[in-house]
């Protein structure tokens, strides 16, 4: 469907009032300091709103920034990278927020767009970005393709460090993700500076590819963790369904250790993944939603 902004106008109004009171608000403040580096939404499903009135959203429902969207359809196309993303920094920094990191296509220097993208990310102070996955051909031995992946990196690595950024590789479940079944991920990652790769952990997708043995992944990783990613799922007989943070399988347990032991400094990022980002008519929904799980992390994390 075509965007409508005055849908999108009204969205963001019933978002703003509905489900985020000055009792909430007050709280928070009042709360002493996170010892967790910035809270971040991710982007995709509030792409119908323009820079300035997704940096009102954050300052409402108590954001730090955002996980920007710098790919292809999303909030800046890589293309114009060097005009896009600085008038979305600048927006969000006019209401003292920030893009904390982004989600790219990139995964390789070879790609023509690799390079600007970075070089302008660096430029606007943006500290993190979230490559692109590599896949695996179930046709191939995999141990082969793991090396490939892993020179791969090896190049990104020297770029990240010459510009001062970091890759953010995250787990995702699936048949032919690298880095799905965490071990391959921990390959790649294991002899890398933290300060050029490093891993975002998703709860969500560990928790899908390794059911109760999440915890041996999680420990074997922590080391490497640069950003910690949460979102929530449950199991609809053989398929996996999004739900809200905090109501689904993802074990409270792991959370529960992360307030006791948190990672400090590192960005924390809310995927809300259950409502259909694609549909205009459910932007009310999405920004209601996204407020619901801004609550569900601070119970959970307590920030």
């Amino acid at each position: 469907m075509k965007y409508n902004r005055r849908v999108a106008m009204g969205a963001l109004a019933a978002g703003l009032t509905a489900r985020w009171t000055q009792a909430d608000e007050n709280k928070a403040s009042a709360d002493s300091p996170s010892p967790w580096g910035p809270l971040c939404v991710f982007a995709k499903p509030l792409q119908m709103l323009s820079f300035s009135e997704l940096a009102d959203l954050l300052v409402k429902q108590q954001w730090d920034g955002i996980e920007a969207t710098v790919r292809k359809g999303g909030q800046v196309e890589p293309a114009k990278v060097a005009d896009q993303l600085p008038k979305l920094v600048d927006a969000l920094a006019a209401k003292e927020k920030q893009v904390v990191l982004f989600a790219s296509d990139v995964n390789s220097v070879d790609q023509r767009l690799t390079e600007p993208t970075l070089r302008a990310a660096a430029k606007a102070g943006i500290r993190y970005y979230r490559m692109a996955y590599y896949r695996y051909d179930l046709d191939r031995p995999i141990l082969p393709q793991l090396e490939k992946f892993t020179r791969q990196v090896e190049q990104l690595v020297q770029l990240n460090r010459e510009l001062g950024i970091t890759a953010l590789y995250q787990n995702h479940a699936g048949t032919r993700y690298c880095g799905a079944g965490l071990w391959d991920l921990y390959r790649i990652a294991a002899d890398q500076p933290k300060e050029q790769l490093a891993v975002a952990f998703d709860i969500r997708h560990a928790t899908v590819e390794a059911g109760m043995s999440w915890p041996i992944h999680w420990s074997m990783l922590r080391e490497h963790v640069g950003a910690l990613y949460c979102k929530d799922f449950r199991w609809n007989e053989a398929k996996v369904e999004n739900v809200p943070l905090g109501s689904g399988l993802v074990a409270s347990s792991f959370y529960d250790s992360l307030r006791k032991d948190p990672i400090a400094g590192i960005p924390v990022s809310v995927h809300m993944e259950y409502i259909d980002h694609r549909d205009p008519q459910k932007a009310a929904q999405r920004i209601a939603a996204v407020a619901d799980d801004r609550r569900a992390i601070r119970r959970l994390l307590g920030i």
